[in-house]
């Protein structure tokens, strides 16, 4: 529940959050996750009011002070997440707690039960789940899964050496198209910066262009659609396997391929 609360703050601003989430998951988290942002949300076991009331007097607020929370923040949902105490169990799954609310014992046992394992920016979450108001951020795109790791070919073209990050790109159209920014945690790293200072052809804030001249193979678990990059997809997972230091770079895999 933790980390699908994550995942719905980051939605709005994070175009990988999702494939990165749903590859790190487990499957009944997966299922659930899946469902609830193609709309397919728990039955309401609480009226926004009803909720409301549960977590003031579970939190020993009396009613003009919850009168005034709800007036300066303006949502009972959120108030009801802010107002009660700091959690004291272990968090419960995404899976878990849907399973709690579409078979609850009471909804106010529920509910109580809930909240005392949970933060307030996941009460949150739960509050609107158990009152019918939670709303899918995004319409739900599937990455296709893969069997095993795929791997390619690619040509450095960005360096950032004080994050020991680099850039790399496929060709495609007669110029390299970027692909991936990924951590130089290769044994060779020293000797691939001492190369990069001496190849720069431009800079860009903390990032230094070099001219695309060496060669990595890459690792990734597949690839989903992503518009607002120029390459037009994502990979999914990558990962730095080795420098090529003998590879020509006019002979790097394509974008096409």
């Amino acid at each position: 529940m933790i980390r699908f609360t994550a995942l719905i703050a980051a939605l709005p601003r994070d175009p990988n959050a999702l494939p990165v989430y749903l590859q790190t998951i487990s499957e009944a988290d997966r299922t659930a996750c899946l469902a609830l942002l193609s709309g397919q949300r728990p039955k309401r076991i609480a009226s926004l009011a009803t909720l409301t009331q549960w977590a003031a007097e579970q939190a020993g607020i009396p009613d003009w002070l919850l009168a005034a929370a709800i007036e300066a923040s303006g949502d009972r949902a959120e108030t009801a997440a802010l107002i009660l105490p700091p959690p004291t169990g272990a968090p419960p799954s995404l899976a878990e707690t849907l399973h709690a609310l579409t078979t609850p014992i009471t909804a106010h046992a529920t509910l109580i039960a809930l909240w005392a394992r949970l933060p307030a920016d996941a009460r949150l979450i739960l509050n609107r789940l158990a009152t019918g108001t939670f709303r899918a951020t995004l319409p739900v795109e599937k990455p296709a899964p893969s069997p095993t790791p795929r791997t390619l070919c690619a040509v450095m073209i960005l360096v950032q050496p004080a994050v020991s990050e680099i850039t790399v790109a496929l060709w495609h159209d007669g110029g390299p198209v970027p692909i991936a920014r990924l951590a130089l945690t290769l044994p060779d790293a020293a000797d691939i910066l001492a190369w990069a200072r001496s190849h720069t052809t431009a800079r860009f804030g903390p990032a230094a262009q070099v001219t695309p001249e060496l060669v990595f193979e890459i690792a990734f678990d597949g690839t989903t659609p992503n518009r607002r990059r120029k390459s037009g997809v994502e990979l999914l997972n990558p990962r730095l396997l080795r420098f090529l230091p003998g590879a020509a770079a006019d002979t790097l895999d394509t974008l096409d391929t």
